[in-house]
């Protein structure tokens, strides 16, 4: 890792090493997935503009005025980057559409799209949603220990997804488990994982596109226009691989966190549940907290500087939105949930043009689950620590959490 104090020396890839700090930044790897809060803070207070040889070499952004600046800055740090995605390193599958695109392009994609995610729509399934949390937390065990996981924060927000996209009911699994690969393990991304989901929603978008018209989702990423063209195959399938990857596992990641939190901090859960009018501020504190996206790539297309520190155009850059949710210079007490922060500017749906589109349905999903968990549990706590495991990447999501009951 390099280091950018321009007092210091600049080697000859244009960054300034940093006496004393010794590190690789991977944010593949398991420290990041696992416990990255002590690097991203040394990078914020010593190391705001980074440098690391891995995937090829990137900046990393640390500080939240620095990642905030640059996610609106579409002029200079591009999401399409010449072709090459948002992605570090580069997915296969690529171009993601809207994902992988800078406005106006983008925002073409974006208003396809927004009819199904907008708060008026998503509100038609709050019921559905409601009932779908009852139906899980009813099968929670009465005593002993159980995956909260599995039971509850990896199912709730697939079988949304799936719903809404009205995908057959068959290939879920399958897919699921797919979609999980190529976000957690870059072997995977790169390797067998890609294949496979290409030929499995290959197959579904072709069997969507011979039948019959059903006015949803997916006939709108199968059927849609852009500027009175017809999308093609291709753009049909990155539509879908990206919604895919953003519904099934993002929300996930936070509800996960916020149960977490909920089992160690009894007097938040008791407050939660004397409270309801917290519980929107509330939600927000858990996306801020947990910053499911944690990292998400740009590509410089104009020579730059931050800091002090040069970036050429063509560089790769990494924006630490989960380490922007964590500066101690914007958020107060940031590494504990304060259930009634505000305001609360956070960074957890991402910044500018590319906010997620789906933050209205995952913060429903988020909401319903509080609400649901609060009325039905009884206490609980988190039966051994040392068994959650974590996966990480541009995301970071816990993906086994085991809860003991009473």
């Amino acid at each position: 890792m390099t280091q950018t104090d321009p007092t210091n020396s600049v080697d000859p890839g244009g960054a300034v090493t940093a006496p004393g700090l010794a590190m690789e930044f991977d944010h593949w790897s398991s420290k990041m997935a696992y416990s990255p809060y002590d690097v991203w803070s040394r990078l914020r207070n010593e190391c705001p503009v980074a440098r690391t040889p891995r995937h090829g070499g990137y900046f990393v952004l640390s500080r939240y005025e620095d990642v905030f600046a640059a996610a609106l800055d579409t002029d200079i740090y591009s999401s399409d980057g010449d072709g090459l995605g948002v992605a570090i390193p580069p997915q296969e599958l690529r171009p993601l559409y809207p994902i992988d695109l800078d406005p106006p392009h983008h925002t073409k994609y974006r208003q396809l799209l927004n009819p199904f995610f907008n708060m008026r729509a998503v509100a038609k399934l709050e019921g559905w949603i409601r009932d779908l949390a009852r139906e899980l937390i009813a099968a929670f065990p009465s005593s002993g220990t159980f995956d909260v996981c599995s039971a509850f924060t990896l199912p709730l927000p697939r079988r949304v997804g799936f719903k809404m996209l009205s995908f057959p009911e068959e290939y879920t699994e399958e897919v699921s488990e797919l979609v999980e690969a190529i976000m957690s393990d870059v072997t995977d991304r790169q390797g067998e994982a890609a294949p496979k989901l290409f030929a499995r929603l290959s197959g579904i978008l072709a069997e969507r596109k011979s039948g019959t018209r059903q006015d949803d989702l997916l006939d709108t990423v199968v059927f849609g226009e852009i500027d009175g063209t017809p999308v093609s195959d291709e753009q049909s399938f990155a539509m879908l691989v990206l919604l895919l990857m953003g519904g099934l596992s993002t929300t996930s990641a936070a509800l996960a966190v916020m149960i977490e939190w909920l089992a160690d901090h009894p007097e938040d859960r008791k407050r939660l549940s004397e409270h309801p009018e917290l519980h929107s501020v509330a939600v927000e504190e858990f996306v801020r907290f947990s910053s499911p996206v944690a990292h998400i790539g740009r590509t410089a297309m104009a020579d730059t500087e931050v800091h002090g520190c040069p970036i050429p155009k063509g560089s790769r850059v990494l924006l630490g939105f989960g380490s922007a949710n964590r500066d101690e210079r914007e958020f107060e007490r940031p590494d504990e949930v304060i259930i009634n922060r505000q305001p609360n500017r956070h960074a957890g749906f991402g910044i500018g043009p590319h906010r997620c589109i789906g933050s209205h349905l995952a913060k429903l999903q988020l909401k319903v689950a509080l609400q649901e968990l609060l009325a039905a549990m009884p206490p609980f706590h988190v039966h051994d620590h040392g068994q959650a495991h974590w996966v990480g990447s541009e995301s970071r999501m816990m993906d086994r959490l085991i809860l003991g009951m009473g």
